[in-house]
C-alpha cells in the first residue's frame, strides 16, 4: 500500500495515472479521475493535517513536562542536593567562624548544632607523627668515569651501538638499536651477535590484523657461521613481506652485510629457515684516539628541569681542555657560577669529570639544585660509554644505581656484596647488600615489618622515614651503621617518637576545661570538624597562661548560596507559569490556523512555509481545561496559611492581573530573615504535611506544595503519571512514549488513512476500469464509421 505521504504529495498533481487515456475520446483521463476521486483525497488531506497538528501539541506539551521535571528534579529532590530546597541542607548553619583573638590558631566546619556547645581555652601541643628527616646525603657531585688524560692516547671505539638497523614487515617499518653492553666483548663475533639478539628482544612488531604485538626475537635470530661471519635467520612462517631495508650510519657495513663503502642497493629479504649470511667478517670496533672519538659530539645537561645541549669541539687534546670547554660552555648554557667543572685524579694516566652545582652569589655548593645527564651521541652513554656514565645520572643518589655507585656519601669503604647493616623498630632489614640498588634497600624497608614508610626527596636530597602508626602510637627507633649513610651521622641508636594533640576544652555550663587528645591535627569533635593551625595557651614549659582568650564559634547559614538557589527557583517557578498562561490564553489564529498540506506548500516558498506554520501553531490549547486547572493551580501555589509569613520573609504574588500568579522575590529581605531567624525559613520550605503531636493536620511547606502541583501535571515515576504526560508522554518515562492519548489518537488517524488510501486505490482502479471500456467503445465507432465511409465512398 502506498505511504500517507506519497499519496498525499500527489493530490495536487497531474501526473499520470496507471495505463494510457484518452487515446480515442482525446480525454484528459488523469484529470478526470483526479476530480472524480477529489472527496476521498480531501479526507486524507484532513486526516494528514490531523495528527501534524497532533504532534505539535505533542511536542508542544512534552515542553512544558520538561520544564515541570527539571523543576521538580533540581529543587525539590535529594538528587540535587546542593540546591534541594526541601532539604534543610541550605538553611543549617553551615558557615561556622571561629572568633577570638586566638581564633588564627584553628579552622572549624561542621554543623549548627554544636558549635555553641563549647570553647577552645588552649592548644598545648601539635599532633606529630614519629618521623626522621635525614640531612642532604649524597656527594652533590655528578661523576663522569675514568678517563685518559692525554687524548693522543688510542682507544677502542664501539662504531656500531647505539645504531639502528631498519627491517619492513608487512606493511611496517621497524628499528632495532643496538645498545652497549659492558658483559659483552663487541669485537667477538659471538657476543655481536648476542648484541643484536638482546635488541631483538627489546623491538616490538605487530603480527596479525588485531593489533598483536610479539617482539622482533620471535621472527629473527642473529648467530655466526664456520667463517665467523654474521647470520641473520628468520623464523616467521606468516607469509608476510619481511626485509632489511637499511640502517643508521654505516652499521650494515660494519656488521659485514655490505662491502666498504657500499650501500644498499635494495632491500635483503629474510626467508623463513634460509640463514642470510655477512660477505665479511664484522669490525664493530675501531682503533681511534680520544680526540677523534669526541670530536663533533654532544651531551646535554638538565640544570633544574632545563636541557641544553653541549657541542664537543673538534680538537680536544687533553683533559684539562675537555673541562674547561665544558666549563665555558656550562656556562653559556645555564648562567656563569652555577655549574662547577673540575678533575678527579685517579692516577697519574686518568682522571674523572665531575660536576657540582652552586650559588653563584655565595659561591658556595647549592645543595637544593639537581644536575642530570639527559643524553648524548652514540657512544659517550653507559657502563661501556666513553664517559663511563649512565643517561639520567645526576648529583643527586641514583635510586637505580647499586649503593657503592649510586652517589652516597659514606659508601667509599663497602665491599662487593658486604652485607648491609640496618634495624629499624628491631625488624633487621635482610637480604640487602653493597650490590643492591638503593630502590631495592627502600623497598625491603617499606614490605618490612618495622611499619614504617621510607622516601627520597629529590630537591632537598635527603631521606625521610615515617612511622605508619599515627601521633603517640608511633616510634621508630633505628640500628646499624647504615642507618648514618641513609639519614646522617648520630642516626645508629636513635629513637623518635610521635605525639598526640593536645587541645583545652571547656563544655557549656562546665567549670573547668578538660584536655582532649587526638592522633592527628584535623579531627571530628562533636559533630564540627576541626582542624589546628598552631598552640596558644601555654608557656614553653607547658604550664597554662592565665586569662588567656578561649576560641568560640558561631554559626550561620550560606547566606549567598541559599538566596541564589531561592531566585533562581522562582525564575523557573515563574517560566513554567508564563509558558502554560501563554499556551492557555493565545487565541488561535483564523487565517491559518491548520498545518499546511502538500498541496498548499508546493505553491510556497520556504520562508513562507516557516511563518505559517510558526502561526499556525500559536493558541492551539486557548481554553485548554488541563492547563487552565494548572495555571490555577500555579496562581495559588503559595500555602494559604503561610502567605504572610512568606511575605515577611520576601516571597509574595505579583498584584499585578496580568502577571497570572507570577511569584516576587525580595533578596535583601530574604537575606535579613536568613540571617536572623534561619529556622522560621526551613520550615517555610521545608515542612511536610501531617499530624502534629497533639493530632492537629499541619500543611506541607512551600516545597512540598510545588512539588505536589508539578508532580499533577508533569509527573514521570509512579503508577499514575502526571496529567500532561498521560496526555502527551515523555521521554523522562519511557513506557509512556508508547501510552499516551495523543499517540492513541495518531495511531486511530493512521488507520483512518490507510482505509481511505484503500478507498482512494479502489476508486482509481474502477475509473481507469471504465475510462479503458469507454475508450474501446469509441475505437470501435471510429473504426465502424470509417469502413462505413469506405462503402460510402465507391458508390
Amino acid at each position: 500500500m502506498a505511504s500517507i505521504n506519497s499519496v498525499t504529495g500527489g493530490l495536487s498533481s497531474t501526473s499520470s495515472l496507471r495505463g494510457y487515456g484518452g487515446l480515442s475520446s482525446g480525454l484528459d483521463r488523469d484529470t478526470l479521475i483526479e476530480q472524480l476521486t477529489y472527496g476521498t483525497r480531501t479526507k486524507i488531506e484532513q486526516q494528514k493535517q490531523k495528527s501534524d497538528k497532533l504532534q505539535w501539541q505533542q511536542t508542544a506539551l512534552r515542553g512544558i513536562i520538561d520544564k515541570g521535571f527539571n523543576f521538580v528534579n533540581t529543587y525539590a529532590s535529594y538528587a540535587s542536593s546542593a540546591t534541594n530546597l526541601s532539604s534543610n541542607l541550605l538553611f543549617s548553619r553551615t558557615n561556622i567562624t571561629a572568633i577570638g583573638e586566638n581564633s588564627k590558631y584553628v579552622s572549624v566546619t561542621g554543623s549548627a548544632n554544636t558549635s555553641d556547645m563549647f570553647s577552645i581555652t588552649g592548644i598545648k601541643q601539635m599532633a606529630s607523627d614519629a618521623k626522621i628527616t635525614g640531612s642532604s646525603i649524597s656527594t652533590n657531585k655528578l661523576v663522569f668515569g675514568a678517563m685518559a688524560n692525554d687524548f693522543s692516547t688510542t682507544i677502542s671505539e664501539n662504531v656500531v651501538v647505539g645504531q639502528e638497523i631498519a627491517f619492513k614487515y608487512g606493511d611496517q617499518t621497524i628499528y632495532a638499536k643496538i645498545e652497549a653492553d659492558p658483559d659483552l666483548d663487541f669485537s667477538n663475533p659471538e657476543d655481536l651477535a648476542k648484541a643484536l639478539n638482546k635488541a631483538f628482544e627489546k623491538t616490538d612488531v605487530i603480527v596479525d590484523n588485531n593489533g598483536t604485538s610479539a617482539k622482533l626475537s620471535k621472527l629473527l635470530s642473529a648467530g655466526v657461521n664456520a667463517d665467523g661471519k654474521l647470520t641473520l635467520t628468520s623464523q616467521d612462517g606468516s607469509g608476510n613481506t619481511f626485509e632489511i631495508t637499511g640502517g643508521t650510519g654505516s652499521v650494515l657495513e660494519k656488521l659485514g652485510f655490505i662491502g666498504e663503502g657500499e650501500n644498499l642497493e635494495e632491500s635483503i629479504k629474510l626467508e623463513k629457515g634460509v640463514a642470510i649470511e655477512a660477505k665479511n667478517e664484522a669490525s664493530a670496533i675501531k682503533q681511534t684516539t680520544m680526540t677523534e672519538m669526541l670530536a663533533g659530539k654532544t651531551l646535554t645537561f638538565e640544570y633544574n628541569g632545563v636541557k641544553k645541549e653541549i657541542k664537543l669541539s673538534d680538537n680536544l687534546k687533553n683533559m684539562t681542555e675537555l673541562k674547561d670547554e665544558l666549563q665555558q660552555k656550562l656556562n653559556s648554557a645555564f648562567g656563569k657560577g652555577r655549574i662547577n667543572v673540575d678533575l678527579s685524579a685517579v692516577d697519574g694516566s686518568n682522571s674523572k669529570l665531575e660536576f657540582q652545582t652552586m650559588n653563584p652569589s655565595t659561591g658556595q655548593i647549592d645543595k637544593t639544585s639537581t644536575l642530570s645527564i639527559a643524553d648524548g651521541s652514540a657512544g659517550m652513554l653507559g657502563a661501556s660509554g666513553l664517559f663511563g656514565v649512565n643517561m639520567h645520572t645526576s648529583n643527586r643518589v641514583n635510586l637505580d644505581g647499586k649503593i657503592k655507585d649510586s652517589g652516597l656519601a659514606g659508601t667509599a669503604g663497602l665491599a662487593d656484596g658486604q652485607e648491609l647493616d640496618l634495624t629499624i623498630n628491631g625488624v633487621k632489614i635482610t637480604g640487602i647488600t653493597a650490590d643492591s640498588t638503593v630502590q631495592e634497600v627502600m623497598d625491603a624497608i617499606n614490605k618490612s615489618d618495622a611499619d614504617v614508610v621510607i622516601s627520597y626527596q629529590k630537591n632537598s636530597d635527603r631521606f625521610v622515614i615515617t612511622s605508619n602508626q599515627k601521633g603517640a602510637s608511633g616510634e621508630i627507633k633505628m640500628e646499624g651503621a647504615f642507618s648514618d649513610v641513609l639519614f646522617g651521622a648520630g642516626t645508629n641508636g636513635k629513637t623518635v617518637s610521635g605525639q598526640d594533640a593536645i587541645i583545652s576544652v571547656q563544655y557549656a555550663g562546665e567549670d573547668e576545661a578538660i584536655d582532649i587528645y587526638r592522633d592527628s591535627n584535623a579531627f571530628t569533635m562533636d559533630g564540627m570538624t576541626v582542624s589546628l593551625k598552631g598552640t596558644f595557651g601555654y608557656d614553653k614549659a607547658g604550664n597554662k597562661i592565665e586569662d588567656t582568650e578561649a576560641i568560640t564559634f558561631d554559626a550561620k547559614v550560606d547566606t549567598e548560596n541559599t538566596t541564589k538557589v531561592v531566585k533562581d527557583m522562582i525564575n523557573a517557578f515563574n517560566e513554567i507559569l508564563e509558558q502554560v498562561n501563554k499556551e492557555l490564553k493565545t487565541k488561535p489564529n483564523r487565517d491559518c490556523n491548520n498545518p499546511l498540506t502538500a498541496s498548499q506548500k508546493e505553491d510556497m516558498s520556504e520562508s513562507e512555509i516557516k511563518e505559517w506554520n510558526e502561526q499556525a501553531k500559536t493558541g492551539m490549547f486557548y481554553g485548554d481545561s488541563d492547563l487552565r486547572r494548572f495555571a490555577n493551580d500555579l496562581r495559588f501555589i503559595l500555602p494559604a496559611a503561610d502567605r504572610q509569613a512568606l511575605s515577611e520573609i520576601g516571597i509574595s504574588v505579583s498584584s499585578t492581573y496580568s502577571d497570572n500568579g507570577k511569584l516576587v522575590f525580595d533578596e535583601a529581605k530574604f537575606k535579613a530573615a536568613l540571617e536572623t531567624d534561619p529556622e522560621k525559613v526551613e520550615e517555610l520550605f521545608t515542612r511536610t504535611a501531617g499530624t502534629d503531636a497533639e493530632g492537629n493536620q499541619v500543611s506541607g511547606g512551600l516545597m512540598e506544595n510545588m512539588k505536589t502541583v508539578m508532580n499533577r501535571y508533569t509527573g514521570t515515576v509512579g503508577a499514575t503519571k502526571g496529567i500532561l504526560v498521560q496526555r502527551a508522554g515523555s521521554e523522562h518515562s519511557p513506557l509512556s512514549l508508547l501510552e499516551n492519548s495523543m499517540k492513541t489518537q495518531m495511531d486511530s488517524i493512521a488507520k483512518t488513512i490507510d482505509r481511505l488510501l484503500d478507498r482512494l486505490e479502489t476508486e482509481e482502479n474502477r475509473y481507469i476500469s471504465q475510462f479503458t471500456q469507454l475508450e474501446s467503445l469509441i475505437s470501435q465507432m471510429n473504426n465502424q464509421s470509417s469502413y462505413l465511409s469506405q462503402l460510402s465512398g465507391g458508390y
